[in-house]
């Protein structure tokens, strides 16, 4: 794929898998900006404790759309950097995914406006991976329909 290419793919709200030693894989919500993912973070999750420990990591994102074709996936790898949290990064983050009618936000088991209030949750951080390697394959393939 292009840069023009990934960007587009990452500009997508889909969920990226963060791999940390250990090794524990989880899914995540990012924001990529200026050729880094951002992720959302803090003491209450257990990616914190791990990246102070050890910042390698190797992120992936992809799409297997089989039904129509779609085959693609970026992977990353380097080291996560901790920085301030950041209210309105993580208000573009939260509107990808959830959209921008804050109020809806209440309706789901984890009440999401509280990322936007008073500096974010409290201790939270954004973990940003800006990646040493980036890896952006396209395996998509035209898909035949047999009609019955």
């Amino acid at each position: 794929m292009s840069p023009e290419e990934v960007d587009d793919f990452l500009s997508g709200p889909l969920t990226g898998q963060l791999a940390t030693n250990g090794p524990t894989i989880r899914p995540l919500w990012y924001q990529w900006e200026g050729g880094a993912f951002w992720i959302i973070s803090g003491p209450w999750a257990k990616l914190h404790a791990r990246v102070q420990k050890d910042p390698s990591v190797a992120f992936c994102v992809d799409v297997g759309d089989f039904d129509n074709g779609i085959v693609k996936q970026v992977i990353a790898q380097g080291s996560v950097q901790i920085h301030d949290y950041d209210v309105e990064r993580a208000r573009r983050l939260l509107y990808r995914y959830l959209g921008s009618d804050e109020e809806s936000w209440s309706d789901s088991p984890d009440d999401y406006r509280g990322y936007l209030r008073d500096g974010g949750p409290p201790g939270a951080v954004f973990l940003q991976l800006r990646p040493t390697k980036l890896t952006a394959l396209n395996f998509s393939y035209a898909r035949t329909r047999t009609g019955a």
